[in-house]
C-alpha cells in the first residue's frame, strides 16, 4: 500500500505541475461555494468540464501546427514537448488507476463516451508530439528520397508507424533516436492499456438467465 501512495502523490505532483491544473483548480474552489445540486454549482460544473475538453482540444490543433513550424524551432524545444507527452500519460494513468486528476475525483473508473473520445484525442496529441521531436531531433536511415519535401512528412510516417504498430518505419542512426523510439513505444503500449481498461469498465456482463 505503502508503494501505491507513492506512486499516487508522484501522479498528483507531475499534474500539479500543468498549468490546466491551477485553472480547474480556480473553478473548483468557485464551484465548492455553492451547494450541491444547486443551479450554481452546476454552472461552475460545466465550466469545469468546457475547459477539460477545450484544453484537449486545442493542444491537439495546437500540436498539429507545432509540426508545421519544426523548421522555425530549436533542438530544445523537444523537452517541453517530451513533458507535454509525459503530463498525458501522468493524467490518463491517475485516472485509471487512482480516479484521481479529472473533474469528479473518486476510487471507481467511470469511463463514458466523453472520456473516451477525450482519450484517443489525447493520443492523437501525442502522435503529433512526437512527430514534432522526430523531425527536430531525430536521425534516421534509409529515410526514401519522396519523403523529405519541405513539408515534414517523413517525421509523421515515423510516429504513425509506432503509434498504430509499435515498429519504427526507420532505423535510429543514433542513440538519442533510439532512446525516442524506445520512450514512444512505451507511451504507446501503456497508453493502450489505459484505452483497454476503459472499454473493459464500459462493459455490463451479466450471468446468462436460465
Amino acid at each position: 500500500m505503502m508503494f501505491a501512495e507513492t506512486v499516487k502523490a508522484s501522479i498528483k505532483g507531475v499534474y500539479a505541475l500543468s498549468p490546466y491544473y491551477w485553472l480547474d483548480s480556480y473553478l473548483k474552489a468557485k464551484e465548492s461555494q455553492h451547494d450541491v445540486g444547486s443551479v450554481e454549482q452546476q454552472k461552475w460544473r460545466t465550466k469545469r468540464l468546457l475547459l477539460s475538453e477545450r484544453y484537449i482540444v486545442y493542444w491537439l490543433f495546437g500540436s498539429i501546427a507545432l509540426l508545421f513550424l519544426t523548421p522555425l524551432l530549436s533542438a530544445w524545444c523537444i523537452l517541453p514537448l517530451l513533458f507535454r507527452v509525459l503530463g498525458i500519460l501522468n493524467k490518463e494513468l491517475g485516472v485509471i488507476l487512482f480516479g484521481t486528476c479529472k473533474i469528479t475525483e473518486g476510487t471507481m473508473v467511470a469511463a463514458s463516451g466523453r472520456v473516451i473520445v477525450l482519450g484517443l484525442a489525447n493520443y492523437l496529441t501525442a502522435m503529433f508530439l512526437f512527430s514534432s521531436i522526430y523531425a527536430l531531433a531525430g536521425s534516421f536511415d534509409n529515410i526514401p528520397q519522396y519523403t523529405q519535401l519541405a513539408l515534414p512528412v517523413w517525421p509523421m510516417i515515423q510516429a504513425m508507424s509506432i503509434q498504430f504498430t509499435l515498429t519504427s518505419a526507420f532505423p535510429p542512426a543514433d542513440l538519442l533516436s533510439w532512446g525516442l523510439c524506445l520512450i514512444h513505444s512505451g507511451f504507446c503500449f501503456l497508453f493502450g492499456t489505459i484505452v483497454i481498461s476503459m472499454f473493459v469498465s464500459l462493459l455490463n456482463i451479466k450471468p446468462l438467465q436460465k
